[in-house]
């Protein structure tokens, strides 16, 4: 119980000494739209809500809180994967220039997967929990307005409810540049 009361107490001193601080914290997100056709027709949405909070140093706190759906129709057939996603983060500034920062992000993302098979029927539920690092750049357009830019994972693992765990290192298996700059994401931000 001394434990939990001591946690409460470090997590409520971090959050009170920086919402001290002039937009010490953000709102945002990204919304993402793709889609391809090759015999068979593939779409994804997914949108993704954020929020953190500056601790007036280099590191910041917070998470996102998202849904996607992915949809592949062949022939006349269906098949829908929706995913709910939980991912608090950690993140270090390394430095700002002229509004630009470059910062480095440790996510544990937590997702909840469902949908339907092709035939119509309901697939069975399962989860995902993991760890990854990733790279980014935010700029500030003005006092209150800016951007995050995230880029695909350095590192990851995944432990999959439904077995099995994948470890990935983001400069093997077919690494090339332009794909890793295709596969970022842009999210736009309000400071307060």
């Amino acid at each position: 119980m001394r434990k939990v009361f001591l946690s409460a107490l470090l997590f409520a001193g971090v959050f009170f000494a920086a919402t001290a601080q002039e937009n010490s914290k953000w709102l945002g997100g990204t919304i993402s739209l793709s889609g391809q056709s090759n015999g068979q027709t593939q779409t994804s949405t997914t949108i993704m809500p954020e929020f953190g909070i500056n601790t007036g140093g280099p590191w910041a706190f917070g998470g996102r809180v998202g849904f996607s759906t992915d949809k592949t129709v062949t022939g006349g057939d269906t098949r829908r994967v929706n995913t709910t996603s939980l991912v608090p983060f950690a993140r270090y500034t390394f430095g700002e220039v002229a509004g630009f920062s470059v910062f480095g992000q440790g996510e544990l993302p937590l997702n909840f997967y469902g949908g339907k098979h092709y035939d119509g029927s309901s697939m069975e539920g399962s989860t995902s929990i993991g760890f990854r690092v990733r790279p980014g750049i935010n700029y500030s357009f003005t006092e209150r307005f800016g951007f995050n830019m995230y880029m695909p994972s350095l590192l990851s693992f995944v432990n999959n409810s439904s077995g099995g765990s994948t470890y990935r290192i983001g400069v093997n298996d077919g690494y090339t540049i332009q794909n890793y700059l295709l596969n970022t994401s842009i999210g736009f931000i309000y400071m307060f």
